[in-house]
């Protein structure tokens, strides 16, 4: 089963895409954050103490051995810009606002740099192609599946000989069919750039339920990806507000959940060792400081 749940400390999903390559998805839990934001909101633009969102971080890029310098992010605009991404972006958007990929929803690289985005209905996409060796991570909400991010993404890939039919691709959880209805304004959108819409059912005049799940799989494999290379976690976060967060379901304001995926190496397997042994010293420690401000502990 390629994806799984893991339950150590803070409960994720793990995709299980072998030894060349890490990817996730957290949830929720297992974090510093309170009210609309408990507990491991990852998001420093939704209105929690940033403090609080920093250790929240810390906490989840410590799951794979990561410090905040190992991973970047893109702003996330609802486009469909996507870009390659070196060692010299690191650390770009992983502590601050400010710093992040102005402009970009979807990241690709060929180091070992961790690629990080953010989520609470939007869908992600990971990315894996084995023959050039690169991963990617695109934020698909529904402008970004209706604007076809996911093949932006196929065809950045191509520019360095990357083939759709070498690619693995996995969809994470975001909100399903069942709970996702948009208006007629967001279905024109679909019917203009797809010839067909199965993912789209009609409940009552002028509304439908549209299933992001569907309409990024009949991108893909229209593409040329291999519906057997697609791995689609089936999880709706509207449904399961004790794992994740939820927009539609929570409105304004409520948190984040990040997906996660870097290209492994000797070299961040040796960092991420030596980051773990430091984060258990840290904990050994582990103190409190009460005082004027509210202190976090990683």
């Amino acid at each position: 089963m390629e994806w799984e749940w893991v339950k150590e400390g803070q409960a994720y999903l793990r995709l299980n895409w072998g030894e060349q390559v890490e990817a996730g998805f957290s949830s929720r839990e297992g974090g510093v954050s309170t009210g609309a934001f408990a507990s491991l909101n990852l998001g420093l633009h939704v209105g929690d103490e940033a403090a609080a969102v920093l250790v929240n971080r810390e906490r989840w890029l410590g799951v794979w051995g990561a410090g905040r310098r190992d991973a970047v992010v893109g702003e996330q605009v609802h486009g469909t810009e996507v870009v390659w991404v070196t060692d010299a972006e690191a650390g770009r958007g992983s502590g601050e606002l400010g710093s992040a990929l102005p402009g970009v929803d979807g990241l690709l690289t060929q180091s070992s740099l961790g690629l990080m985005a953010f989520f609470a209905d939007c869908t992600p996409l990971y990315f894996y192609d084995p023959t050039i060796r690169a991963v990617a991570l695109a934020h698909a909400g529904w402008r970004g599946t209706a604007g076809k991010i996911a093949l932006r993404v196929l065809a950045a890939l191509a520019e360095r000989g990357g083939k759709a039919g070498d690619v693995r691709v996995a969809v994470g959880p975001s909100i399903g069919p069942c709970c996702y209805e948009v208006d007629e304004r967001v279905a024109a959108h679909f019917r203009r750039e797809f010839s067909e819409t199965p993912f789209l059912q009609a409940t009552r005049p002028g509304h439908y339920r549209l299933d992001l799940w569907r309409a990024n799989l009949e991108t893909l494999v229209g593409a040329g990806v291999w519906r057997s290379r697609i791995a689609t976690a089936g999880l709706c976060t509207s449904c399961q507000p004790e794992h994740f967060y939820s927009h539609r379901r929570d409105g304004v304001p409520t948190g984040r959940m990040a997906a996660w995926i870097r290209l492994k190496t000797r070299e961040s397997e040796d960092r991420g060792q030596i980051r773990g042994r430091r984060q258990e010293v840290r904990g050994q420690k582990g103190r409190n400081r009460a005082g004027g401000s509210r202190q976090y502990e990683p």
